[in-house]
């Protein structure tokens, strides 16, 4: 017999966590006890146990109503449940060099507050880890919210990250933002659980999950800001490397023998897109912020940009659909006209014949919206607390 096996409390543990997880997923629609007893295969007196223990820790709450056809059912009306939204908050962050972006979230998914921070030119890694101390303790007091009702705090943060150290390899462009154990600092100040992941990973999967585009289970997800990375969602599960740690899609080598990277290499994505706008770097700008309007107004250089970035995006593209062969992809960009200009290049591009796609994969576009980042550094929160 290999493993171990689950001891009672254990499994008793497991089996709340299904419970809640799925009263969670009905929203405000809310779910009955035997239809929780029909989807998990558990008994009817084991659920009964469970939802009673759930209603008196204060994690859940009868209403009217529900999601179940009560109307074809003889007898009593059946009893509705939702998780009550005050019970528990969880707290999405992200941050990159010019912006550190932070949302508050009630147990039903919902946004109770949101801010945005400008961080400073020249910012230090440790100046953005004590403003984000700062700034989650002055929310809770302003919210009334005790550190005991918050499952965690979900940070999304630029650059490769370990998931397994729990720390921020690299990011160029905060000084000092080098193998730093971002997790341990922050859960020592603030004596709440932390959770991290890179930020393009997280915009990714809510994204995916919010986002509304008909990927079929599957979308790579490019985000175009000072640099370029990307994040690949299948089944609602992030990609992570064999190293547990996030991709580094914009070090992608698409030429040895092209410019310098940042990282040290030659010919990565991510340069070849910052040789297109070298403006971006210095004023810290997402790239191609402002080409919009010459866009619009028709203008052939502008134009002309567009189609040599997107030319370098196919490229890294066609490696990406080798390996992970995404049914879609999303461009994220500093605009709409910026974003769908590049998909409707990289549409046409990739009409060529391609023996090794069998059918092309969908193209989506949309503009860098900061909400969809605290949301799912916050799912994410969920996501281990109901795991």
């Amino acid at each position: 017999m290999q493993g171990n096996p689950l001891r009672t409390a254990d499994l008793r543990v497991h089996n709340q966590n299904i419970v809640l997880s799925m009263i969670h997923a009905t929203g405000r629609h809310g779910i009955s006890q035997s239809e929780v007893v029909q989807k998990t295969g558990l008994k009817a007196p084991t659920i009964f146990r469970i939802f009673s223990s759930l209603e008196e820790d204060g994690l859940i709450e009868s209403i009217e109503g529900g999601s179940e056809d009560s109307t074809i059912r003889k007898g009593r009306r059946p009893v509705f449940y939702v998780v009550s939204e005050n019970a528990r908050f969880t707290i999405g962050l992200e941050f990159w060099t010019a912006f550190l972006s932070l949302g508050v979230f009630n147990f039903q998914g919902e946004r109770i507050h949101s801010a945005m921070h400008p961080l400073p030119e020249h910012v230090q890694a440790q100046e953005v880890t004590d403003l984000i101390v700062t700034e989650i303790e002055r929310v809770l007091f302003d919210l009334h919210i005790e550190k005991e009702r918050v499952i965690g705090v979900g940070v999304a943060a630029p650059g490769q990250v370990d998931l397994e150290r729990k720390r921020v390899r690299y990011y160029p462009r905060i000084e000092g933002m080098k193998d730093i154990a971002l997790v341990a600092e922050l859960e020592s100040r603030l004596d709440i659980p932390v959770m991290i992941h890179n930020n393009c990973s997280a915009l990714a999967l809510s994204e995916y999950r919010h986002g509304g585009y008909d990927h079929q289970g599957s979308m790579f997800t490019f985000l175009l800001r000072t640099g370029v990375n990307g994040a690949f969602v299948h089944d609602d599960e992030i990609y992570v490397n064999s190293g547990n740690q996030t991709i580094e899609t914009g070090h992608i080598p698409i030429n040895a023998d092209g410019p310098r990277c940042s990282c040290g290499s030659r010919g990565c994505l991510q340069a070849y897109l910052q040789d297109l706008d070298p403006n971006s770097l210095d004023l810290r700008l997402a790239l191609f912020e402002g080409l919009d309007a010459k866009l619009q107004a028709g203008d052939p250089v502008a134009r002309r940009t567009i189609e040599r970035a997107a030319g370098y995006l196919v490229v890294a593209i066609r490696v990406l659909m080798r390996l992970f062969a995404p049914k879609s992809f999303l461009f994220v960009g500093c605009c709409d006209v910026v974003a769908e200009a590049i998909r409707d290049q990289v549409i046409r591009l990739l009409d060529e014949p391609d023996a090794f796609s069998v059918e092309p994969p969908r193209i989506f576009a949309t503009a860098y919206d900061p909400l969809l980042a605290q949301k799912g550094a916050s799912d994410l929160v969920l996501q281990e607390f109901f795991r």
